[in-house]
């Protein structure tokens, strides 16, 4: 074709007039551009298929070039398998608890929350979802009075445990007690004829709301009756029960004026003081630029769990057996206690440390390194 080279030059210079200044250079007429076959324009576009901006660029010229430019614009493209989730399912896991002795679970296996729900992990490995709940961050279940309680999305919720481990659990069977909750707390009674109790944290950045429920009910039907109800004007981050009447709480720093910690509440005079004991000057450590996560209590005396370190107080809340302070390697959000070990939920690995030594005995790496153990 004698005008091939013209043509060629003329479509790279309409293609060079959108990535250059107007009027540097000028196009062919579009009585001669019209007279180019479709052949050609893809022809000189499968030049350019090394060079992504041009391509780009002649996807944008006109409606013939698009087809040629969008195939080879795909060649760039690089589809990577996001692997499923190690639980079977689609969200992450934010919470697990062991099956409870009851007759529904007799299988035994993990149930655990997830971000699009509630599972059961079988020894068999199957994982069955018992709930379709979204943003589940915490769970508890009451076997004895046939209780399932979660908070999910910042609700907290009582659903009928039967209903739960059937898996026909519907909207109609969950009772939605409290909005903007953050964490709860469960008291397992130590004396006979004591009944369950239950406490609600809903914190913001000026004040926090406890409610206190007990479980009441027989056979079959229980339900949670609020009680009580508590107000903090400082932010809380957890909560935990000390003894039915007594809770403690963790407090956000507020500067050298407000030190930060755990703080006792009584839930009967509703005075509090500080856990630890502030006249007592090896605990400096502990009031400032640190995050109070949990509390347990172990071999009679407490175990105090911060984001960075942990160690042990007695009833007068001066630190004891033999000074031992337990220092995460990195900041934990998290902790589970099996005796003889404490597990400390890190971003990244699962810190596993042995109380009886108070040295770390195992580091489990997260094999994706995507999301967090909780």
């Amino acid at each position: 074709m004698p005008f091939s080279l013209t043509s060629s030059q003329g479509i790279k210079m309409a293609w060079g007039s959108m990535t250059k200044p107007k009027g540097s250079i000028i196009p062919l007429a579009k009585v001669i551009t019209d007279q180019i076959s479709t052949e050609i324009d893809e022809l000189i576009i499968d030049h350019l298929s090394n060079d992504k901006r041009s391509l780009l660029a002649c996807n944008l010229v006109c409606r013939s070039w698009v087809p040629r430019s969008q195939m080879l614009l795909l060649e760039f493209l690089i589809c990577r398998p996001v692997p499923l989730v190690s639980h079977g399912g689609f969200g992450s896991i934010t919470c697990a608890i062991p099956a409870p002795d009851h007759p529904g679970f007799h299988e035994g296996g993990v149930i655990y929350g997830t971000t699009d729900g509630v599972y059961r992990g079988l020894p068999d490995g199957a994982r069955p979802r018992l709930l379709s709940i979204p943003a589940v961050s915490q769970i508890h279940i009451l076997p004895d009075e046939n209780l399932f309680l979660c908070l999910a999305g910042g609700e907290f919720i009582t659903i009928p445990l039967g209903t739960v481990i059937s898996g026909t659990c519907q909207d109609v069977d969950m009772t939605r007690l409290s909005k903007h909750v953050s964490a709860f707390a469960v008291y397992r009674p130590t004396v006979a004829g004591e009944s369950r109790r239950v406490c609600v944290l809903k914190s913001s950045s000026l004040s926090s709301t406890i409610k206190v429920f007990d479980v009441t009910g027989y056979h079959q039907v229980w339900t949670l009756v609020r009680v009580q109800q508590s107000y903090i004007p400082r932010e809380t981050y957890s909560i935990h029960f000390l003894s039915r009447t007594r809770i403690a709480v963790g407090i956000k720093t507020g500067g050298s004026t407000l030190p930060g910690g755990f703080e006792v509440v009584d839930l009967v005079t509703l005075e509090t003081q500080s856990l630890l004991d502030p006249a007592d000057p090896s605990l400096e450590f502990a009031f400032t630029r640190v995050k109070p996560v949990a509390v347990f209590r172990v071999f009679g005396i407490f175990l105090v769990c911060y984001d960075k370190f942990a160690f042990y107080i007695n009833r007068n809340g001066g630190m004891t057996r033999n000074n031992r302070l337990m220092r995460w390697t990195r900041p934990a959000n998290g902790f589970a206690l099996h005796l003889p070990y404490i597990l400390a939920f890190c971003d990244a690995h699962v810190e596993v440390w042995n109380l009886e030594t108070a040295k770390v005995a195992q580091k489990i790496q997260n094999p994706s390194s995507v999301g967090r153990f909780r």
